[in-house]
């Protein structure tokens, strides 16, 4: 044989030790080392638990002073705006005269909506001013975007009074 068959045998004999050993050892190592990493990953994030169980209870207690402070309890903002509405309205000697179904609008393009609130209130005009004020500055229910009064008559009793239609507004 020739030094240059010898040299081809030699290379292609190389390649083939090299491919078995691959195979059989470093393919199971490498293999093996995937895993090891991962299963480090999760023995870190395991260990960080207590750590992030403690800093959720802490952002939750925090959130929860921010809601009492703003006079928001429970999930249904309708319920708390009534709920609040049939408070003031005992204090103030005003009347509830209609409380609409929300109308909700939803922007496809950018998927965030708006929910706005439309109520009667009757009442004098100073009550009605501290309703509305009371609400817009100690609640945080949304904005008040329209306050529209009204002065009627009912011809049957002859007496007048204020109504006051509101429109609150909340972004979602």
């Amino acid at each position: 044989m020739k030094q240059k068959s010898k040299n081809i045998a030699l290379v292609v004999g190389l390649i083939l030790v090299l491919l078995i050993a691959y195979q059989y050892a470093f393919a199971k190592t490498f293999t093996l080392q995937k895993e090891v990493d991962q299963l480090t990953l999760e023995k870190e994030k395991y260990m960080a638990a207590p750590v992030q169980l403690a800093a959720l209870t802490k952002k939750e207690q925090q959130l929860d002073i921010i809601l009492a402070k703003n006079n928001v309890e429970g999930n249904s903002l309708q319920h708390n705006l009534l709920k609040t509405l049939n408070g003031l309205s005992s204090t103030s000697n005003i009347k509830i005269i209609a409380f609409e179904e929300p109308h909700i609008y939803r922007d496809k393009t950018t998927k965030k909506g708006m929910t706005t609130y439309d109520f009667v209130l009757q009442g004098e005009y100073n009550a009605l001013i501290s309703v509305i004020y009371e609400l817009e500055q100690q609640y945080s229910f949304g904005n008040i975007v329209q306050v529209n009064f009204e002065k009627k008559k009912d011809f049957r009793t002859r007496a007048t009074y204020l109504q006051c239609r509101v429109l609150l507004q909340r972004l979602n």
